[in-house]
């Protein structure tokens, strides 16, 4: 069941103290943030802070369907007729003047602007109430969105040099503030991170709050983007290996809990946004603050029962990959029962049936139907979804939630124990323990049951007995590890990524040389789709046509500039209404 009984009464606290809360929901100016707050009891800022985790609602926060088409891993849905909506993102052709831009910025200030309400109020009370460890909790919770807000801009936007707000602006010249430097930025946000880690609990018997674990683990990732491998460590370390914060990846069959229901706040879980189908099920589909969101929409398959859209899908390689992960022959969860008696290898590894829906997968449930294959077709070119953000584990087609596929009630895990694990083998590559970052790579192959990395170490397991150089070692995390495991999470995560390897204009470019083909697939049942599983290479013997040949990222690799791409540029909207933006 969903811990939200205390998100929502929160909820209910904070709308009834407004004057109106209607018009507070569809208020878009965050200026519109009184800078006149007056609390006398630490109940008052509680709702006030649970209107932060409001503002986390947002879809444009995320922005998750946007990352997938800039980066590596998304296309905009069929490869005939790509979505209008992602090919300015997927082509490499977007601007100031682009919607997404400005709507994550807006979204990531608002989320910043409620923060600075909040602890402008807390700082106000007197001192018994500061005196109490409810106040500082309160306070943690606030600046490690605040912190969480800036870190995420700063990743985002302008190289880096964005504005930051640590206070409620009142006036029209307090809300024209100029860019900070990059550097200035990201030691603001790091002292926010660092007060949270030092006064939030290991973890709050409501999940649905941000705790110690979770700054510790945002620090970590800041130290690693600023190549700090060292301090990167220690709090990567103190992530992974401290029980206070409760943290365990899930291993054996509890992996098939990953991104379902039934895994909600599971023990991998860092961090993930609570969504509901009990609360303002009457919002719009577009009211950002609803408790459900469209992703699963954006990703499920389009017509008949489904009700999706599927504005993003994996990419031919990502898609490739996921399928062709070499299984270890010595784990017994990689075979099943073969009809007559004995077992045969399972038709797709592991991390690919939970991440990714095929058409030869043979052994999942998609939508009520086992195999997936029976009743859908996986053609016109769409040959792959995206099944984190679906609701395939409990419904037989999205409007099922409800009533409409526009609204779905699934949580959205923005950071868990498996990128910590690759963030901490990343920087022991960086810091030469090689053998230290292939065992916490390993540990995340091992829990999906594929072969290992390295030579044998005499463990029940297979290994691929590759002698791996870090360089090696880190093409393999970049390229395989981090994009399969983390595919369509967090905030711009492999945008990021790509741009701090400085690495994304060839990655494009080698992308673009790559020839797949869509071959027919009979599945064991006898059921044919035609042109439905992606295949290495050229067609062995039909014509090329949009319909059976696969190549894509042609334009993002002509068309990559660092200087223009690496980085969303200030949107249009900031530039023209704050007078010192520029």
């Amino acid at each position: 069941m969903k811990k939200c009984s205390s998100y929502f009464i929160g909820f209910i606290v904070l709308f009834l103290t407004m004057q109106s809360c209607e018009e507070y929901l569809e208020e878009t100016n965050p200026n519109a943030v009184s800078a006149d707050v007056y609390w006398s009891s630490l109940i008052e800022s509680n709702s006030n802070l649970t209107s932060v985790y409001g503002s986390m609602l947002s879809m444009f926060v995320l922005n998750l369907e946007v990352d997938a088409w800039r980066s590596d891993i998304g296309f905009p849905k069929s490869r005939r007729t790509p979505f209008g909506s992602g090919r300015p993102y997927y082509q490499k052709g977007f601007t100031d003047a682009s919607n997404a831009i400005g709507q994550q910025w807006d979204a990531l200030y608002q989320v910043a602007f409620r923060t600075n309400q909040v602890i402008t109020g807390l700082n106000g009370m007197d001192e018994d109430l500061k005196s109490q460890e409810e106040w500082s909790h309160q306070m943690g919770q606030a600046r490690l969105f605040r912190g969480l807000a800036h870190m995420w801009l700063n990743a985002t936007y302008n190289n880096g040099n964005v504005i930051i707000r640590d206070f409620i602006p009142g006036t029209s010249d307090e809300f024209s503030v100029s860019v900070s430097s990059s550097d200035e930025v990201i030691a603001f946000f790091r002292e926010d991170l660092k007060y949270a880690y030092d006064n939030l609990p290991a973890q709050f018997e409501n999940k649905t709050r941000v705790d110690k674990g979770f700054a510790a683990a945002l620090l970590g990732k800041s130290y690693l983007h600023t190549e700090e491998y060292t301090q990167a460590m220690v709090y990567l370390n103190d992530v992974i290996d401290n029980s206070e914060y409760g943290f365990e990846l899930l291993e054996g069959d509890d992996v098939g809990l990953l991104f379902t229901h039934a895994g909600d706040f599971n023990s991998e879980s860092i961090f993930e946004i609570n969504y509901s189908d009990k609360h303002q099920v009457e919002d719009s589909n577009w009211d950002e603050e609803s408790f459900f969101h469209r992703w699963a929409r954006y990703t499920a398959p389009g017509g008949g029962r489904y009700g999706g859209r599927t504005d993003f899908v994996p990419t031919a390689w990502l898609t490739y990959e996921y399928s062709n992960e070499q299984m270890d022959s010595q784990d017994p969860r990689n075979y099943v029962d073969d009809g007559s008696g004995g077992v045969r290898f399972r038709s797709v590894p592991l991390r690919c049936a939970q991440f990714c829906q095929v058409v030869n997968d043979e052994e999942s449930t998609y939508y009520g139907d086992t195999p997936a294959n029976s009743a859908y077709a996986f053609g016109a070119t769409i040959f792959s979804h995206f099944k984190k953000y679906t609701n395939h584990d409990i419904v037989a087609g999205e409007p099922e939630t409800l009533v409409t596929g526009w609204k779905s009630h699934k949580n959205v895990v923005v950071q868990r124990l498996a990128e910590v694990y690759l963030n901490l083998a990343e920087c022991q590559i960086k810091t030469g323990d090689l053998a230290g970052a292939l065992e916490n790579i390993n540990t995340i192959r091992q829990r999906w049951g594929l072969v290992s990395l390295g030579l044998s170490d005499g463990s029940a397991h297979d290994f691929d007995e590759i002698t791996y150089t870090a360089e090696t070692l880190m093409d393999h995390l970049m390229y395989i590890e981090y994009p399969l495991e983390l595919a369509a999470e967090g905030c711009n995560t492999r945008t990021t990524d790509l741009r701090r390897w400085g690495v994304a204009k060839e990655r494009f470019t080698e992308l673009a040389t790559r020839v797949y083909h869509l071959a027919n697939y009979t599945s064991n049942d006898g059921v044919t789709r035609n042109l439905s599983l992606i295949q290495e290479g050229p067609h062995p013997t039909a014509v090329p046509s949009i319909t059976n040949t696969v190549m894509e990222h042609r334009e993002a690799a002509e068309n990559y500039v660092e200087a223009l791409h690496d980085y969303f540029p200030l949107p249009l909207s900031e530039t023209l209404n704050n007078q010192n933006a520029n």
